[in-house]
């Protein structure tokens, strides 16, 4: 190992994250044995024009690389300097990734082990306020000329390194670092790798956080661990400038994935986090109401109006209405006509639905038809009353559950197999009392019309049948 060469690199480029950013200046400084062997630096003309935010930043502009070489004029020179070289930079993500990035477009396959020094001088000095390059020269008197411009920060990592070496003289950090199993080389620089191995494999939210604790991205998983590890893995750039600034992530578990979705749901509306995608502001649900008309039929109605004389249940896309309302059209034997899936025609003539009660043609009496739809009615009442999911509990000792009041997420709560729970009702000592959303109701929705086995107790002691279900989830 000691015999190993070490490419220290630096880039200035036009800006923008790691994909599609282009180079403007280049310098690789070839380390072996601690001491230089080699060393190159180029301008690099970026083939677009500079932003004013970065000829400011670093003094490049689009006259000084008019005349500079293509990185394709320079991509064979750079890829036989570093070969057999571990690539080094201050934050390597982005340095490796945009330069990896200029050799893809120049048709060349660019793999190097790399090494940040970011994170190898926060393992190696640790305790320190800042490890960005400025900082941390410094904090430990390194001498940093022509800062923002690629051989002055080159220069200053080179003498990092060294320091990192002196501190490091069996290579042992180094040795843990390049391991290609070890996940730390995609953890960003200023994540602790402890905290990562304190994520569990468990169902929950997680959260990332900025320097202060402030929520930068919210999630959800079923496993946060191999979640949270699937993030580090990816190359977007709004993702790398969300890692560059988180310091800490933690954690919630909810032991289900329903309670996770909501729980996601429900923290984005609260803390509205920068890297979240914004919630767009729903549209007015769709309101399925009943109404009785010129033959005494009582018939179903979609509509918007925010006020109406009955509105049974509601939904966030007409889709998700329409295909309701043909469930309980086939499961009561009623007219499509008269479910609202049918408008302009005397006589039901469905697409789907080839059966129908009648009611359209006059072969069957209001009364009668009405029953029907009474049943129907019985059976919306009861697919929006009050009622428990029973699901997996954080631990194998609990349960969790969620509240559902009228058909709407309004909490949720965790019991713990040795509390004091003789009767449904009971929950309410464990009940964290939620606002719902139209974002919550859709999730719930869709979770029950897709997932099968759900335990539902519904909360009324006077039905027989709930004591049993009430049984049977307490065993």
């Amino acid at each position: 190992m000691k015999d190993a060469k070490f490419a220290i690199i630096d880039v200035e480029t036009t800006g923008g994250g790691i994909k599609g950013n282009k180079i403007t200046e280049i310098c690789i400084i070839i380390l072996q044995d601690g001491k230089e062997i080699d060393r190159f630096t180029s301008l690099v003309n970026p083939g677009r024009d500079i932003p004013l935010y970065i000829e400011k930043l670093t003094g490049i502009n689009d006259r000084m690389v008019e005349d500079a070489p293509y990185f394709n004029e320079l991509a064979d020179r750079i890829n036989t300097l570093t070969e057999n070289c571990i690539f080094v930079a201050h934050n390597v993500g982005f340095d490796y990734n945009v330069v990896r990035g200029e050799f893809s477009e120049a048709g060349i396959d660019f793999n190097r082990k790399r090494l940040c020094t970011v994170r190898l001088s926060k393992k190696l000095i640790p305790g320190l306020f800042s490890y960005s390059l400025g900082n941390l020269c410094t904090s430990i008197n390194i001498p940093h000329y022509d800062r923002h411009r690629a051989e002055g920060d080159t220069e200053a990592t080179v003498i990092l390194f060294q320091r990192c070496l002196d501190l490091d003289s069996e290579y042992e950090v180094i040795d843990e670092f390049l391991n290609r199993k070890s996940k730390e080389s995609y953890f960003p620089p200023h994540f602790k790798a402890s905290d990562f191995e304190e994520l569990p494999h468990k169902a929950g939210v997680y959260f990332f956080r900025d320097k202060i604790g402030k929520p930068l991205y919210i999630g959800k998983a079923i496993d946060i661990q191999k979640r949270v590890l699937s993030h580090f893995k990816e190359k977007s750039n709004r993702k790398y400038e969300l890692l560059q600034n988180t310091h800490s992530i933690d954690y919630e578990l909810t032991g289900s994935e329903l309670l996770a979705l909501l729980r996601e749901a429900e923290l984005i509306l609260k803390h509205y986090p920068k890297y979240n995608k914004a919630q767009k502001n729903p549209t007015k649900p769709y309101k399925l109401t009943s109404y009785h008309n010129k033959q005494g039929i009582e018939q179903f109605a979609l509509h918007k109006n925010k006020i109406a004389p009955v509105s049974w249940m509601q939904f966030y896309t007409r889709e998700e209405a329409i295909q309701f309302l043909e469930h309980i059209c086939e499961e009561f034997d009623l007219c499509p006509k008269y479910c609202g899936l049918q408008q302009g025609v005397t006589e039901c003539n469905h697409y789907k639905i080839h059966t129908c009660s009648g009611a359209c043609r006059g072969e069957l009496k209001a009364e009668a038809y009405n029953k029907r739809v009474s049943k129907a009615l019985d059976y919306i009442h009861s697919y929006e009353q009050c009622c428990l999911l029973v699901e997996k509990g954080r631990t194998t000792q609990e349960k969790s559950f969620i509240y559902l009041k009228q058909g709407r997420f309004a909490g949720y709560g965790f019991i713990d197999e040795t509390e004091e729970f003789n009767q449904p009702e009971d929950f309410t000592n464990f009940l964290n009392p939620q606002k719902s959303s139209a974002y919550a109701d859709r999730i719930v929705r869709r979770y029950l019309a897709t997932q099968k086995g759900i335990t539902r107790l519904p909360l009324k002691q006077t039905d027989i049948s709930n004591q049993d279900i009430f049984e049977a989830w307490l065993s």
